[in-house]
Formats: C-alpha cells, structure tokens, sequence
C-alpha cells in the first residue's frame, strides 16, 4: 500500500505494516515463537524538498530476524543429526585402525609389483651362463650334432666379450630396439655358445663375404668409412631396400675371436672399393681380391692378394679369386675359364678341372686335398647329383666312378679317405653334414646344417657332441611394456585400495 506525502515540509506520517511470516516454512513449526517470528517493518514517508512529488524514502527497523533464523536452523541441524556412535577414544582407535589397513595394503600390492618386474627380468636374460672365451687353442673343440637358426634377439660380444674359437658363423637377422638388419653369429667350438659378433666397422650388407679362417680363430670381412670423393647413392632396388645406402668400402679386417683384437689393412682409394672375395689359404694366410669403385655399381682394376698374418705383408696373385676352394692348408683351387691351384706365395699351377661343376647356397664346389693332388667335386642336376674324385696329377679330363647320392656341396677333406660334404634333405635345398668315406660311399653323420653357415674346416674333424640349444630371448620391448603395465595396474589397485579402505 502505498501512502501519498503530505504538502508539508518536515511533515512525516508513520504506517507500521505488519509483514507475513516468510521463515514458517524454513523452521517447520510456524506456531512456535509467534512474536519472535513476525517482522515488523516500518515505511517512513517524507516529504523532502529535493525529491520529486510521489518519492518514498524507506527505512528498515532493527529486528532480531538475523539472530533467530540462525538458531531455527541449528536446531533443525542438531535434530536431524545422527545420534548415539562410539566414544570419541574409539573413534580414535578405528581411525589409527583404517590407517594401518591402507598402509599394509600399498605394501602388499608395492610388493607384488615388485615381484612381478624382478620375475620380468628373469624372463628377459633366460639365457644360459656366459662362459669366458676359450684362451688355450689347443682346448677340446666339438662339432655340434645341431645347428640351430639364432634368434634376432641374441645378445653380442660388446656386451659379452669375445666368444672364444668358433665352428661355424652364421649369417642371420638381427633386431634391436628400432634397427633391424643381418648380422653375423658366432657359434662356439667348445660351449657351443651362440652370440652376434660385434664386428668394428664392419656393415650388415658386406657380412655374407665374411670369411672364417680354417681354425675358427679369425673372421676376416669388408671395412668401410669415408673417402675423400664418395659416390652418389646407389638406386634402391627391391631385394636391398633396406641397405640402399651403404658406406664405402676402405679395406678389410681380422676379428681375433679369442682376444676380440682387430687388424685393419686400409687401402687407398677415392670412391671407395669394391670387395670381391675372401678366402682363407690356412689359419694364417688370407686371400684378398678388391677392385677400385669407378662408379655406384662397377668398379675396375681388380687385383688379388696373400696376407700373411704374422709378419703384415702382402703378396700379389695374378689370378682371381672368385669361387676359390680352400683346402685349409696353404693351397687355394679357384678360377672361371680355368682352375688353377694357388700357394700362399702367389705360384700358380693349372688343373685339370672340367668346367661343369657347379656352386651351390655358398658350399664349395670343389674341395682339394690337403696334399693338393686330388680334388672332389660335385656334378649332375635334378634329384641325383653324385661326389667324384680326381687325381690332378693324372692326364685325362675326366673323373672316376661317382660317390652316388644327392648332395648340395662339399666342404674338404678330412683325411685322406673321408670328405665332409652336404647332403641333401629330403625334397629342400637343406641339407645334413655328413662325412663320405670315398672307398665306400657310406656316410657317417656329423651335424644338421643352417644355411649360410661358414665353418671351420679343421675343426670338422672333432668329435660330435649334443650341445644345448642357444637361447631364445625375446624382444626387448615385451618386458618393457609388461614392465609398464605392471607399474600402471599396481598404482590404480594401490588408488582402489586406499579409497574403499578409507570409505
């Protein structure tokens, strides 16, 4: 309601208005405190000189209001809140109670965690014991009943030392964290042990050219590093796309597999060289043929080479080596248009050797003798492909009668009546390395062969051993991401516990 202002100045008339009860509903009992609970406001109207006809000036009166509604609401709170409960003392003990819980439940999950990464661990290096490397080259060497396909995870000799004399090196695929490539295995004489072979500036394509010197002592292989006129970059192609840009070429090197020592032999060169063969003439004696780079895919003025380990000299051959036979004993028989028999001291004699044998997966086509007067060759197509022997000293051009069977390639002689030779494995081009007596034909098992396997010819005359099978470690990111998930799953059932233990 409103009231109109009298014309009189300073006159003033008082309307006491008595308001509702707005707060019944907040204390549930509108009947309680009836005077308390009525606000009384009174609404002054003045006129004043500087207001304009029709204003109101209005004023509130103090009132308890405030203080009242307060304590309604407390009281509502205190009504409606829970009654009986332990003792405070028990309340204390419960707390200190709860605490504990969760404290012996993070322990309890912190500890499993850890259990389950240190099993994680165990997991990752099953692997047998490293032996030390066989130091003493006269120690008792094996030939292995098996030879196992390395696993791409397998450990190398950065990070276990040199692995000591070796009878065989196997060219294989090997992963690391993000790189993968090949890599060259080596597999022990004596524990039978297989690791990577870290060789020193040696590069995953050039490894199938590496060569295992007769007494799997040494690893001869192609070196690279900078010239001062490097080539333009090969052109990739499908079979070598992921090795489409490889270093040059700067000479080659000797792996000491016992001591793990390297000797370098650089040679000069502009454009880098071009490596075309390896090949031991006996544990001391390496044949070396090179040419120089002319352009990314051809190179000219080949020229071949002994080196003589002991003493670093070098002496020149005025024949290649491409598909030489070693007979691991200071004579070489190599040649395309014709075969001639190679010393050590670069001497050269022509054999009578036809021109239809052939070379297979990398195994020797033809084996000579220790003596170097008779050689075994391998001869024939399709499912029967036959051993002959030959005397170099005789006239004729033929050979006798055939050791019959089907056999991929042979390696040497053993003795003087015994070869080592591949023979073919059922329908595949697989094979078992067998020794073939020649006045026979009757062959004695000595391992299951890998392909690209190099051995050490001196070697195959040990005895046969079962030796255990190499480890078969995983990739490294197995355990890590187990190790992670591990980690992550402890922390949320560790967040899980404390909260329900604290509910």
């Amino acid at each position: 309601m409103q009231q109109r202002l009298p014309d009189e100045p300073g006159h003033a008339r008082e309307q006491d208005v008595l308001s509702r009860e707005p707060f019944s509903d907040l204390r549930g009992h509108p009947g309680d405190s009836a005077q308390s609970s009525k606000v009384r406001t009174s609404i002054l109207f003045k006129s004043a000189p500087n207001l304009p006809p029709g204003s109101i000036r209005v004023s509130h009166r103090t009132t308890d209001l405030e203080t009242d509604v307060l304590t309604d609401l407390l009281e509502d709170l205190a009504r409606e809140a829970p009654t009986g409960g332990a003792p405070p003392g028990q309340l204390w003990r419960r707390g200190r109670r709860m605490a504990r819980t969760r404290r012996v439940g993070t322990v309890a999950i912190a500890a499993v965690a850890c259990l389950v990464l240190i099993a994680l661990g165990s997991v990752t290096w099953q692997q047998r014991a490293v032996e030390p490397p066989v130091t003493d080259t006269e120690t008792k060497t094996y030939v292995p009943a098996r030879m196992y396909r390395p696993s791409p995870y397998l450990p190398g000799t950065d990070d276990q030392g040199p692995p000591g004399v070796l009878i065989a090196t196997i060219q294989a695929e090997r992963k690391g964290w993000a790189d993968r490539g090949f890599g060259l295995v080596g597999v022990s004489a004596t524990t039978g042990d297989y690791r990577f072979l870290d060789l020193p500036d040696a590069h995953p394509e050039y490894l199938g050219d590496a060569a295992l010197s007769p007494d799997g002592r040494y690893v001869a292989y192609w070196i690279t590093g900078s010239v001062p006129d490097p080539l333009p970059e090969r052109p990739k192609v499908p079979s070598s796309s992921a090795f489409s840009d490889v270093p040059p070429i700067v000479g080659h090197a000797v792996y000491d597999t016992v001591t793990g020592k390297v000797e370098r032999m650089m040679q000069s060169t502009q454009h880098g060289l071009d490596g075309r063969a390896l090949v031991w003439f006996d544990p001391t004696h390496l044949g070396v043929e090179m040419g120089q780079m002319r352009d990314c895919c051809s190179s000219a003025d080949a020229g071949s080479s002994v080196f003589d380990l002991a003493t670093g000299q070098a002496v020149a051959i005025a024949a290649t080596l491409a598909g030489a036979s070693t007979n691991a004993a200071g004579s070489i028989v190599a040649g395309i248009e014709s075969t001639l028999v190679i010393e050590t001291d670069g001497s050269t004699t022509p054999a009578n050797v036809p021109q239809t044998a052939g070379r297979i997966n990398r195994t020797q086509f033809l084996a000579l003798s220790h003596d170097a007067k008779r050689i075994a060759a391998i001869f024939g197509n399709g499912a029967e492909t036959p051993v002959y022997v030959k005397d170099l000293n005789a006239d004729d051009h033929g050979y006798g009668d055939p050791i019959p069977g089907s056999y991929v390639g042979v390696f040497c002689w053993l003795d003087e009546f015994h070869l080592a030779a591949l023979k073919r494995h059922g329908e595949d081009a697989r094979g078992d390395l067998v020794a073939i007596d020649i006045r026979d034909g009757s062959t004695t098992m000595l391992s299951e062969y890998v392909d690209n396997a190099n051995l050490a010819l001196n070697l195959l005359s040990s005895p046969v051993k079962n030796q255990p099978a190499p480890p078969r470690p995983r990739s490294p990111w197995v355990p890590t991401i187990a190790a992670g998930t591990t980690v992550v799953a402890a922390a949320l059932a560790i967040f899980i516990w404390r909260r329900r233990a604290g509910a």
